[in-house]
């Protein structure tokens, strides 16, 4: 008997269990897979999705379908797995391994359920291969903080001069006889003849003899007025640039000097020279310009990115062509307030000592500063960073065919790599190619996340539903399905019109003026696939887009810009 009802009980188990699958857990997992929406996006727009098939509103392109799997994992198995460890105060910074923060809290596992809400994509390998994915692991690196630029050699400003005169006369005697003399301080440069300063000494030797003769005078006042006099005399003379020496000679000589000697106010050398002995000047007239060449200034243009590896005080090594296996040594005193909005660089002043007068202005210098000495930092190659304006981007690579972008804040740029200050550690794993690719679809992934969860991008959402409001407004008591059936069939036909017309897509050298038939100067051009020109309206064979007309001039930039060659 007991053996009996054991054969019945397994016997009800083998017959049970199967139902239990097939049934109850059947019918779950169709729960599951019925109540995950198809959802349509634009392959060109991905900010547009929409809950029904139709076209683009934007660009009119057939909305695809999108698959989403992002409860795939869940599905196939209960257990949840960790893709990364974020940081609890920072969710920028991220982690492959569990760690502490600096205040010692455990960062927080970010799971694969968890992640398809943020951006997360999985790429199949075969996929991957085929974009040219390629990756590389942050490393710690102590970039250089040399700056390699060009300068050119210009004379001290601060140690030039003009020579000039405040009357006009004449040149009677010149003792600087050539461009490139060296003068000294105090020598003399020219004896100039002026009327004007004649008759300011004659009035100098007038005070005197009128206060000579009112020495023993007993009135005080008359002695008064001659010496404000003289003093009135004296300083008319200062005013004309005569010196105190001359003044005080010809009070004790008392002789009227026809001609004024003009003197350098400091060494240097003559760069300009604009007279002749026996020549006229004029008040004002510039002479002559001394310039002491003893110390110059190298200009030198640095890129905007590299301001932060300057500062003044900060030496320089100077290489000149026109003096081979020479090193010069130099040093910033300036840095100009001002960016040239065309080259995007600041003009940059580096002081150069001169010795023996080997350098000469406007010489062509080889310049490399020596900027601050950097730390270990976490660096990434230039060609991982995605800069849309408003934030840095790059793609991290989390394994198993997943990626994820990861916003960053950028130092300083190097040799081809950025400094990382926030977002990224050393070990970290991140996208180097395809990266844009990539996060294009992240971005389609959040999208497809905010329209099913009521967030999506209003604008959007509002473009698709006005398309959707037409649709149903067409299908009102069943005529609007039938003009939508007749329209689709009709774009069809013109479709297979268009495929079996391939005059329209052009290969090789395009003779864009055989193409305007009808002389109007215009024609039909695809903006997806350029090589799709037509003489009249319609859509392109190959990305079912609108023609867009252009001029026969635009349509021969357009080709030359995407890569087509076109008859000249």
């Amino acid at each position: 008997m007991k053996k009996k009802i054991l054969i019945i009980t397994i016997i009800a188990v083998v017959i049970l269990v199967p139902t239990y699958f097939l049934f109850i857990a059947g019918s779950s997992s169709s729960e599951i897979t019925s109540g995950e929406k198809l959802l349509y996006t634009c392959g060109m727009h991905p900010q547009i999705i929409s809950d029904k098939p139709g076209l683009c509103p934007i660009c009119e392109m057939k909305l695809v379908p999108i698959k989403n799997n992002s409860q795939n994992s869940i599905q196939k198995s209960g257990e949840r797995k960790i893709l990364y460890y974020r940081n609890p105060m920072n969710p920028n910074i991220i982690s492959d391994h569990p760690q502490k923060d600096e205040m010692g809290m455990d960062y927080v596992p970010v799971y694969e359920d968890e992640a398809g809400a943020e951006g997360v994509v999985t790429i199949d390998p075969q996929v991957q291969q085929n974009m040219n994915v390629k990756t590389a692991v942050v490393e710690l690196k102590k970039l250089s903080s040399q700056v390699t630029t060009n300068g050119i050699l210009v004379t001290d400003e601060t140690q030039e001069y003009i020579v000039t005169t405040k009357v006009d006369g004449w040149i009677e005697k010149l003792y600087v006889n050539y461009i490139g003399q060296l003068v000294s301080k105090g020598a003399k440069l020219m004896d100039i003849y002026s009327p004007m300063l004649v008759s300011a000494q004659q009035e100098l030797l007038t005070a005197l003899s009128y206060q000579a003769s009112l020495k023993g005078s007993s009135l005080e006042d008359i002695r008064n007025g001659s010496n404000e006099l003289l003093k009135n005399a004296v300083r008319k003379l200062q005013l004309l640039n005569v010196s105190d020496s001359e003044i005080e000679h010809q009070k004790e000589t008392r002789e009227l000097k026809t001609t004024i000697t003009l003197y350098a106010q400091n060494s240097g050398t003559v760069l300009e020279k604009n007279i002749l002995e026996g020549q006229k000047i004029m008040a004002g007239e510039s002479l002559l310009k001394i310039s002491n060449l003893s110390t110059l200034w190298l200009i030198t243009d640095i890129y905007e990115y590299e301001i932060p590896k300057i500062k003044i005080g900060s030496n320089a090594i100077i290489n000149f062509t026109s003096i081979p296996g020479k090193t010069y040594r130099g040093r910033i005193s300036f840095i100009y307030p001002t960016l040239d909005p065309q080259s995007r660089t600041v003009k940059v002043r580096i002081d150069v000592p001169n010795k023996n007068n080997e350098l000469k202005p406007s010489m062509f210098a080889n310049v490399v500063i020596e900027g601050p000495e950097l730390k270990l930092t976490p660096v990434v190659p230039e060609n991982a960073v995605i800069r849309s304006g408003k934030m840095d981007i790059v793609i991290l690579d989390l394994g198993n065919g997943k990626f994820k972008p990861q916003q960053v804040t950028l130092g300083i740029y190097s040799d081809g790599y950025y400094q990382v200050l926030s977002g990224l550690s050393e070990g970290n794993r991140i996208v180097t190619s395809a990266q844009f690719l990539i996060d294009s679809e992240s971005n389609l992934r959040v999208a497809v996340s905010q329209f099913q969860t009521g967030a999506h991008i209003h604008s959007s959402e509002t473009n698709v539903k006005d398309k959707m409001i037409e649709e149903k407004r067409e299908t009102k008591n069943g005529e609007g399905e039938k003009r939508n059936e007749k329209r689709e069939m009709k774009n069809e036909l013109n479709m297979e019109n268009h495929d079996h017309s391939s005059s329209i897509v052009y290969n090789g050298v395009i003779d864009v003026q055989s193409i305007d038939k009808n002389k109007d100067g215009k024609l039909w051009e695809c903006p997806m696939d350029w090589n799709v020109i037509s003489d009249e309206s319609g859509r392109c064979p190959l990305c079912n887009m609108k023609l867009k007309e252009y001029s026969i001039t635009e349509v021969k930039n357009n080709l030359e810009k995407n890569g087509f060659e076109y008859k000249r």
